[in-house]
């Protein structure tokens, strides 16, 4: 779901993230960032698994190292930097 937030435009990643929801997740963000740039939100996101890193990398390379991400809870913090991708995501904290 796209939210207007204050001139941003958000895409709320709601629910889960985890193997078997993968592709609907993915789907509708391709989709929100087709129509611009977007700040993927999770702050909504309740459960998840690696899945939710190869979510986010694969935002990252559809928008051409575009996406921005926010309120990512520390967990998915942790699994990022356990991977070592932080440094190709921006994980703005917001």
């Amino acid at each position: 779901m796209i939210v207007n937030d204050g001139g941003d435009r958000r895409f709320d990643v709601a629910g889960d993230l985890v193997m078997g929801t993968y592709s609907e997740q993915r789907q509708s963000a391709l989709a929100a960032m087709e129509q611009g740039r977007v700040i993927i939100d999770f702050r909504n996101l309740e459960e998840f698994d690696s899945s939710a890193v190869a979510f986010m990398l694969e935002c990252v390379r559809s928008s051409k190292d575009q996406a921005k991400f926010s309120s990512l809870p520390k967990a998915l913090l942790g699994l990022i930097s356990l991977y070592g991708v932080a440094d190709i995501l921006d994980t703005t904290q917001g």
